[in-house]
Order: structure tokens, then sequence, then C-alpha cells
């Protein structure tokens, strides 16, 4: 007897040991009552797309009584009907679930209340163990303690997980949920929906729509039942619930995900503001000056550009290699998690994706996720099969005997044939190669490749697989970046770092200096003509000539890189659009590299620029988007400004945190700015950017080239809209033979004419200090004979009728 009673006793000091222990461990629990949830920053285009979400849980707060009441007793019959009655735990349901747990092949029964799953994610994480178990308990009676069951109702709803969205990313919260899964918020769905969404929490990778129609409708009947039993629904409004079909998720905001050049950009902007913790989870909103349907243009424009200018130097080889002592696993890994998905998609017949035909895409594959101890990963995404399909696929054969390149895709095969490949010689931007004789010399078995489908050819034979062709898609060294700014807002419409999607830090578009080449010249000839220097029918002497320079002292003989011709007498307006580059140098000597420097700086050039002639050919660095901002203020009518990427930041709260409105200042003359706008539309309708004349609307613009053609450009712009392309290597090799208008252009006119498809065609308007009048085309003088053209002059600029023609260099031919 003495010893029994010795051993409860013993057991009671156990037990009190035990849980002082463990409340010793326990977090403070009173700063729960402050808990804010993770909610991230969400970034709005100014054409009203959702296209970034910045956060480590993508979860968005709706207050408890915002809540409808069948939403949360749905969650309440799914996880813990007798929620309003326990205090923390439900001791009859740990009963219930032991004994359930006794019966032989039962599944194992859990007990965990609303207030118990809410402690485990908010505070004590997913681990398992008996003394969580016993945390999670004392916790949860401290947490009834604290706060009311609404407010602890509030805190689950807004926190739990469910799985992964329409969009391709985690999503927590009832809110999110409902959006990702029924396309509209979770004030709007009805007890149907209610029941779908309360059953997904149970096991997210199993009970959504998206993953598992069938099982989420299984769930969805419990639920429902579970409702009817708690005389929270009545069995007709049960069966409407379940007559009305599962539905499928709306397709994910259409932009989110496809600015990520744009996005990392105003990161880093937020991040001089903002702490990391702020930026990923308390709830900022970003309304940017980005507009999405440009920024997508701009970057098909980049990529396409940069590809089509990589067929042009040849083949760089294949973006991944897989080598052949892991051939064989990756393979295997690879196709035993296609059947997996595949077997997936096979169990639900009525969906319309179960029969669907697809192939793999391993773009995700690396050879970390091969390498992994614990778990090898390969991560193939399906892709419907159809022609201009876009995968990264694996080659897996090459045949030299028939010069055919077969190419795993996962639930098939597709073959690239040596013509196909033509293009791909070996890769020399600055020399020319032989074209490939033998695919064997371009590609090997291991080789994960960029592949598009050209064609698919059915077969009359069921048994026969139908024959698919692919083009090989090249993977650039060549890059890009593209700048587009609305020079009036001055908000930046569009941000083009790189080639791809992919953002690997740097960005080349505001991070990049790169000398502009002559697309300096509008700042060079802006400085003279509101010097009063020249006009655009002042006569320019094109001849070679060696110019000892002042600020070096060194002889130079500067020379004309886009032609290497010298036309002898001409106006500067010719000279600029044929990019002349000794009338450059000329007018810098007479107006000093200290104005044209001024002058760039009050246009917005803030990069150091040489103080010496060689300015007059762009020999100093700027980035793409300080030439963008340069050519805005030209476009603006001389008004300088500071580029902005972010409209408004709006806290949690709704408290505006910032707004930004530009500052003008006067940069140059308005008058100015008009004559050297009218001079760069001459570059487009007869100059080097005449092929811009296929947009058939007012643009100007100039080319610029720098020597061995390491960076090509274009920088252009039409009254509404601004942009800036930049090409070349990120090690500044020789291009070979390309050149602003054969590299850059395109890009450009491939991004602006779907960025001002809905623009109406307006006309550069001149102001009043500008005047006109008709000149010979070739020597300036003022003349109304036939072949005369109409010139821009500043007022007070503008020739009389006893100007005198300069007489040629030239002695004519007898």
């Amino acid at each position: 007897m003495k010893a029994a009673l010795t051993g409860v006793v013993a057991l009671f000091i156990g037990v009190i040991a035990t849980v002082l222990y463990f409340e010793s461990q326990l977090p403070k629990i009173e700063s729960i009552e402050d808990y804010r949830p993770k909610t991230g920053t969400k970034i709005y285009s100014d054409d009203g797309h959702l296209v970034a979400h910045l956060a480590l849980e993508r979860r968005t707060v709706v207050p408890i009584e915002q809540i409808p009441l069948h939403v949360k007793r749905a969650f309440m019959a799914a996880e813990d009907a007798n929620f309003y009655q326990h205090e923390g735990l439900d001791y009859f349901g740990i009963l219930r679930a032991f004994l359930k747990n006794l019966r032989p092949g039962s599944h194992r029964q859990g007990a965990s209340t609303i207030t118990q799953q809410t402690v485990k994610t908010l505070i004590l994480g997913p681990e398992r163990s008996y003394s969580r178990k016993i945390r999670e308990a004392l916790l949860s009676r401290q947490l009834e303690q604290l706060l009311t069951k609404d407010e602890i109702l509030h805190l689950y709803l807004n926190q739990i997980y469910f799985g992964i969205g329409n969009h391709g990313f985690s999503v927590y919260g009832v809110e999110e949920a409902a959006q990702a899964f029924f396309g509209k918020s979770v004030v709007q769905i009805d007890a149907g929906e209610a029941a779908l969404l309360a059953g997904v929490p149970k096991n997210p990778s199993r009970y959504t729509i998206l993953a598992n129609p069938n099982a989420a409708r299984q769930r969805q009947r419990y639920v429902l039942s579970q409702m009817v039993q708690q005389n929270w629904l009545t069995s007709e409004e049960e069966a409407a619930a379940l007559e009305r079909p599962l539905g499928k998720p709306l397709p994910p905001p259409p932009y989110l995900g496809k600015a990520p050049h744009y996005v990392e950009y105003i990161r880093r902007e937020l991040l001089e503001e903002f702490s990391e913790e702020t930026i990923y989870e308390e709830g900022l909103t970003v309304y940017a000056g980005v507009n999405a349907r440009m920024q997508w243009a701009a970057h098909k424009a980049v990529q396409e550009g940069l590809e089509q200018l990589t067929k042009r130097q040849g083949f760089p080889g294949a973006p991944q290699r897989i080598e052949v002592d892991q051939l064989s696993l990756a393979k295997s890994i690879c196709h035993q998690q296609l059947d997996q998905r595949l077997e997936r998609r096979r169990a639900h017949p009525d969906k319309a994706y179960a029969t669907q035909e697809v192939v793999w895409d391993l773009h995700r594959l690396t050879s970390k996720l091969l390498s992994q101890k614990r778990y090898k990963r390969c991560r193939p995404t399906l892709r419907p099969l159809k022609p201009g399909l876009r995968v990264r696929g694996l080659v897996d054969k090459v045949n030299p005997v028939a010069n055919e390149v077969i190419v795993d895709l996962g639930t098939t095969t597709g073959s690239l044939s040596l013509r196909s490949l033509h293009w791909a010689r070996p890769f020399s931007p600055a020399s020319s190669t032989p074209s490939p004789r033998s695919v064997s010399t371009l590609l090997r078995p291991g080789d994960l490749i960029d592949v598009q489908v050209s064609n698919i050819t059915p077969t009359k034979d069921k048994d026969t697989p139908r024959a698919i062709s692919l083009e090989l898609i090249p993977s650039p060294r060549l890059q890009g970046a593209l700048v587009a700014i609305d020079p009036h807002s001055r908000l930046i419409r569009a941000i083009v770092g790189g080639y791809g999607l992919s953002q690997t830090g740097f960005l080349r578009a505001t991070q990049a200096l790169r000398q502009p080449g002559s697309a300096f010249k509008p700042i060079v000839y802006a400085t003279g003509i509101q010097e009063t220097t020249i006009t655009p029918a002042s006569l320019c002497a094109d001849s070679p000539v060696v110019i000892r320079d002042p600020w070096t002292g060194k002889a130079w003989k500067p020379e004309n890189y886009e032609d290497g011709r010298y036309d002898g007498n001409i106006t500067y307006r010719n000279a600029l659009s044929r990019s002349k580059n000794t009338c450059s140098v000329k007018l810098v000597e007479k107006v000093t590299p200290d104005k044209v420097i001024a002058t760039a700086k009050a246009m917005g050039i803030h990069s150091r620029q040489p103080n010496n002639l060689t300015i007059a050919l762009g020999t100093g660095d700027v980035t793409p988007l300080e030439l963008t901002n340069a050519y805005a203020s030209i476009a603006s009518g001389g008004l300088y400004a500071s580029p902005l990427a972010i409209r408004k930041i709006v806290g949690p709260d709704g408290t505006i945190l910032k707004e930004q409105r530009i500052v003008a200042t006067t940069a140059i003359a308005p008058s100015t700015a008009f004559v050297v706008t009218h001079m760069m539309t001459s570059v487009v309708q007869e100059g080097t950017a005449v092929r811009a004349r296929q947009l058939d609307r007012p643009l100007a613009g100039k080319t610029g080239t720098t020597n061995q053609s390491r960076n090509a450009w274009f920088a252009g712009f039409s009254p509404e809209l601004v942009s800036v392309v930049w090409v070349g290597f990120d090690d500044n090799q020789s291009m070979g033979r390309l050149t602003g208008s054969s590299a850059a252009l395109p890009i450009w006119i491939d991004f602006m004419a779907p960025a001002l498809r809905e623009t109406p065609k307006n006309q550069f308007v001149p102001p009043p200090e500008v005047i006109f009048r008709r000149v010979d085309r070739d020597t300036g003088a003022p003349t109304n004979d036939i072949g005369s053209i109409e010139e821009v002059f500043v007022t007070g600029t503008e020739p009389d009728e006893a100007t005198e023609i300069l007489p040629s260099l030239f002695i004519e031919d007898e």
C-alpha cells in the first residue's frame, strides 16, 4: 500500500515537473494577439494587371466578420464541429480517435481542434513528436484564455495552407484559395464551394479540384453531410450543392510572372526604403508604371530578336547537358515521375485534360536535382502537344547516317533533320564558319536542348506513332536590353534586362554601362542648336580630317563608320540621318565638350562622360535606362524628370506610404527639342533607320554602333512613347558585322508595333518658337524651287535670301 501511494505521488510529481518543463520552453504566446499573418507585396501594372506577388506565403487577410457564416461552418464541419464548445482540446474527440485507432486495419485518426491547428501553424511548425503534442495542448489552452473564438477562427482561416494554386504558387488563407480555385472572393462563394475549400487542408496535395477532382468531390460530400448533421445545412441545400458541377479554376492572371526584370527593378527600389521582412511579410501594395501588355511585347521582341541574330552567328551549343555517367539514371527518374503525373490525369476520364496529348518540358531539370542524396528529382512539366509548342527536350539518339537527331519528349519523340539545322554552323560572331555536314558535330545524347514543334504528321496506321518534326531554338550568348518610357509622365512602361524570363541578378537595362556610339549624337546636335552654332540647314564639310584633340593632345582622324564614305558639303540634317562622324566631331570642336556634357547631364545622362572630342562619337558609357530618359527629355519638349517605376505604395491598412509624381525641369528649350526631333525623323524617313517606316506613323530616332560592333543601339520615339534597344555581348566582344540598324532596330520595330497598336497616329506638335522655311535639300539655301524641302529653325536662326552657299570641297570633273 505504501509503495503504491509512493508511486502515485511520484507520478503526480513527474507530471507536474513535465508540464512545468514544457511551459518553460513555450514561446511568449502573448505576442500572438498582435500577430499579423505573412501576406507579401502585390505589384500591379498601370493597366490593372497583377504582375507579381513577392511573398514567402501568398495570402490575403480577410476580417472574420466579412467571411460568410456558411464558410466558417464548412470548416468547422470538416475539422472541428465543437469548436465553440470546447476550451482548446476536444477530450471526447481524443477518446473517440483513440478507440478507433485500436481497431485492426483502421486508418489512424486524429483529434486536433481548430485551436490546436492554429497553434501548430503559427507557432510550433510541422514537427511530429510527443513533446510537440504536449506543447501544442498547453499552448491551445493558453490561446483560448487570451483570444475569443472568433479571433482564433480568424487566425485559422487566414493562415491555413491550401496547396498549389492555378498560378503555380503555394496558396495560404481562404481568400487566396477562393481566388485560386474559383476566381472570386471568399465572400462570394456558395456552400458547395465552401465545402470544397474546407476539405482541402486535410490533404492539400490530394483534395483540390486541380490535383484530384474525384477525391475533392468525395471530400466535399463528407463536409456537406457533416453540415447537415449539425443542422447548418438542409438536405435540400446539400443535394443542390452536389448537383452543381465542380467547375474548374479560372486561368491565372495573364501577366503574373511575366515581368521578372521589371519586378526585380522594383524590388531593389523597395529595399532602399523597406526591410525584406516588410516587403515579403507585411502586405504592401505597389502600383507600378509598367504596362503589362507593353512589357510582354518587349520580352517577346528581345527574345525573338536575339534568337534570329544568333542564327546568323552560329550554334553556341546546348544550354545544358547530362553527362554519360548520369544519363541512364536521369532518364529513369524523369520517366518515372512523368508516369506518376500521367497516372493522376488518367484517373479522371471525365476531364478534357485526361485525354489531351502532352509532352514534357525539362526546363526545371538541373544536375543539382539529380545529385540530391535523399530524393532525386526531375520535375518534368506537362505541356499540350501542338505546333508551335516550345519545350526543353533530351537528346536521346544521334544518327549520323540518316543525319537525324531523336529528341525524347517524354510521351513520344521528335526529330531534328540536318536541313532544319543548316544555320547551326560553329559559333563565330566575327567570322564565317562552314555549315554543318553531319548532325554528330552538333549534338550528343544527353544534351538538353530547346526545341519548337514545327509539324505533326498524322499516320494512317493507328499503331504507328505520328511523326513530330522539331526545330532547334538557339540559346543565345548574345544579350540585349530594352527600356520604354512615357515621356510625359516619365513612367517606365517596360524593362527587359536580358534574354528569357529568368532573372540572374544583373539587369542590363539599368546596370550595364556601354558606349552608345552614334545614338549619343542627338545630344551633340541639341547642344549645337541650343547654342545657335548650327541649324538643320547649316553646311558641314564631310571630308577626311586630322584633328589634334586639345583635351588629349593627340592627333585623331575620325571616320564614318556606317558607310565609310565622305560626301563633301552636306547639311547637318543629312549628316545626322547618314550618321556622319566627321560632322559630329567638328560640331563638338565648335561648342566644346564641356557644353555637350552639361547638356547631356541636364537631359538625364548622369554617368561620367569623356571631356574630349571623342564624346561626339558616344565613347562615354551610359545605361539603356539613362539613354532612354535622355531621349524622353527630347520627346517631352525639352523637360527633364527622373524616370518612375513606382507610382504609389500602400500599406496593409490602406495608408499611402509613398506617392510619386514627376518634378520636371527644363533641360533644353522646347524649340531646340522640336528641331532635333524633326531632324531625327529624317533618320527614319531616309537614313539609317529607314526600315522603321513600316510602322507608318510619325517616328524619330537614331542608330548607334560602336567600334568593332561591340555595341548596337536604336533609340527612338513617337509622340507618346520612347524606347531604346541595346544588343551586345556581356564580355564586350565584337559582334562581327552587326550594326544598330541590323541588330537593334528590328527588335525596336517588333516592340513598337504592338506597343503602339491602340495609340492614334499623332503628329509631333511644333512649339511657337520655331519657324519653317523652304530650302535646298543639298545646300540648305532658301529657295522655292522644285525639289526644295521645308526645313525647321529656331526663330531667329532661319536663313534669309542673302545666305551664301559654301564652295564645294571637290573639283568638278571636266
